[in-house]
């Protein structure tokens, strides 16, 4: 009863996870394949994101005749960062992507990074498959 009012409320902790730096390196990132988006001529990408509303919000969107669509429009660093999120590039290699492209050191290039798919992973925009342990402690 009392987890179950606490999770309405959003009260409730996120179960305990053990990801150690090398399982977050090792870490896929994926695209939210209900969002669209494309790349202009500036190399900025447009990501157009469904509006998820309740039913009460809805019946106010029709009377003000409010978008259903969000456009978010990345810079270049994170245009390059998104289409890198295809699932086939691990963290680690966008880390040394980036270093070679911007000339970034791997401090850097670490700290924005996990700072931006910090960003992306609460918003819902990428999620991130993460390689599974074996008994012995290796992938």
């Amino acid at each position: 009863m009392i987890n179950s009012i606490l999770y309405k409320l959003r009260l409730k902790k996120r179960p305990d996870t053990d990801f150690e730096r090398s399982d977050i390196l090792n870490a896929l990132p994926l695209r939210n394949q209900l969002i669209e988006w494309e790349v202009d001529d500036k190399g900025e990408a447009s990501l157009i994101i469904p509006q998820k509303h309740k039913l009460w919000i809805r019946a106010v969107a029709k009377i003000f005749r409010l978008p259903n669509k969000r456009v978010v429009v990345l810079d270049d660093i994170g245009s390059y960062v998104w289409q890198l999120c295809d699932g086939h590039s691990s963290i680690s290699q966008v880390v040394k992507q980036l270093q070679g492209k911007y000339r970034m050191t791997r401090k850097e290039a670490e700290t924005s990074l996990f700072t931006f798919m910090r960003q992306l992973g609460k918003r819902g925009m990428v999620g991130f498959a993460v390689p599974k342990k074996t008994k012995g402690g290796k992938k």
